[in-house]
């Protein structure tokens, strides 16, 4: 008989980067071990399993927002990897352990690197923006008032309004929020639960006329680059390595579909770094000179840019502007240059297969061997293997 390929059905929203990224992190593994066959719903975060009667799959990785969807998967009786549902909280009387692992984002570890990168930027006060009734959302809450808590302050958290026991749309939430950011003491520091609802903060501040970073320094979860990008100011987020995530659940599940025991039932996608951006840039009260050299390092075309250029944009000699950044900054420009061009070669290391020579050079390095050991030095790990071990091969 020929080899039929395993049937898997991806229910996962395509509409966020989060979930992308699980998906390539799947795909990666099917092309590695597979080949599979994938039934794909694309959308957002609601989700429907495939009719039984016509679909006869093998396995699922499935978004899973209640307990009806959970028993749903359950009664398939296939093997299935549940996002963001931990197996504790199946039903016992249709949970086989054999079938089922969960995988979930690290939001405890997210939230502690949130609130230790604000602290980190010298603030005394913090506040929390998240969603109602989702699981990581208050996960995340929890874990950054503690984490806040423990450094000595407290945390305002902001309780989303509303109607018959149902959030309230954009444009109905929208002057609650801005009226909730007026009433916050300033500078304040604030993590929001994900990009969306950082964009959702940004937007609220310039129409109450509230300035960030300078008033108000908003720090989100995902790292989602085309979000963050067009928010104003851009936003700087925790990047969570949502494609190994999908990895290691496509590995767990090919498993139990071969009737193996798993390595693992509970998978965590893992908080990565801090990717920073305007949001956060409160340097900028400290110092108009050197704000302005930060912002040309973070925004500038890295492949182009060096030290040289940035100190011609200054109306100041390059002496004088190098000792007041390293003043205001507690580093040099060079030293800030390099940590923005390694941040970017993980990220494209992460997130790519571009060779060690383009990456280099996107990132404006003049020698490859020139990177190779400026990352080694920096990072403790070669960039080869820290591809791999990024992406948990």
């Amino acid at each position: 008989m020929a080899f039929q390929p395993p049937r898997v059905a991806l229910l996962i929203e395509t509409s966020r980067s989060y979930g992308r990224s699980v998906l390539r992190g799947v795909a990666r593994y099917s092309r590695l071990h597979g080949p599979w066959n994938f039934l794909l719903t694309p959308g957002d975060f609601a989700q429907a399993p495939p009719q039984m009667r016509d679909w006869h799959g093998d396995g699922v990785i499935a978004r899973t927002l209640d307990q009806s969807m959970a028993e749903t998967l359950l009664e398939m009786e296939i093997p299935t990897v549940f996002l963001d549902y931990p197996v504790e909280n199946l039903p016992r009387q249709k949970y086989k352990k054999e079938r089922c692992a969960d995988l979930t984002s690290d939001s405890v570890g997210a939230a502690q690197m949130a609130a230790n990168y604000l602290l980190g930027k010298g603030l005394t006060r913090f506040a929390y923006a998240g969603y109602p009734f989702q699981r990581w959302s208050i996960s995340r809450e929890e874990a950054f008032c503690d984490a806040i808590a423990s450094a000595g302050y407290e945390t305002i958290v902001y309780r989303p309004p509303l109607r018959f026991g149902r959030p309230l749309r954009w444009e109905k939430e929208e002057p609650f929020l801005r009226d909730w950011l007026k009433s916050l003491p300033k500078p304040i520091g604030v993590m929001a639960c994900n990009d969306q609802r950082g964009r959702e903060l940004l937007d609220a501040c310039e129409l109450a006329g509230i300035n960030s970073p300078e008033q108000l320094a908003v720090i989100g979860v995902d790292a989602d680059e085309l979000l963050c990008e067009l928010c104003s100011p851009p936003l700087t987020s925790v990047a969570l390595n949502a494609e190994k995530g999908g990895y290691l659940a496509a590995q767990t599940l090919d498993q139990m579909m071969k009737g193996e025991t798993p390595t693992s039932r509970h998978l965590l996608v893992e908080p990565i770094n801090v990717v920073e951006r305007r949001s956060t840039n409160i340097e900028l009260v400290e110092d108009e000179d050197v704000a302005e050299a930060l912002r040309l390092i973070h925004t500038g075309l890295l492949e182009t840019l060096t030290v040289e250029r940035v100190a011609r944009e200054i109306p100041i000699s390059r002496r004088q502007l190098e000792v007041k950044f390293r003043k205001f900054h507690g580093r040099t420009m060079l030293e800030e240059l390099q940590l923005v061009r390694i941040e970017r070669a993980k990220q494209l290391l992460r997130e790519t297969d571009a060779s060690m020579e383009r990456v280099a050079k996107t990132v404006g390095f003049s020698a490859t061997s020139y990177f190779l050991q400026t990352f080694r030095r920096r990072v403790g790990l070669s960039p080869s293997k820290y591809r791999h071990e990024m992406r948990g091969e």
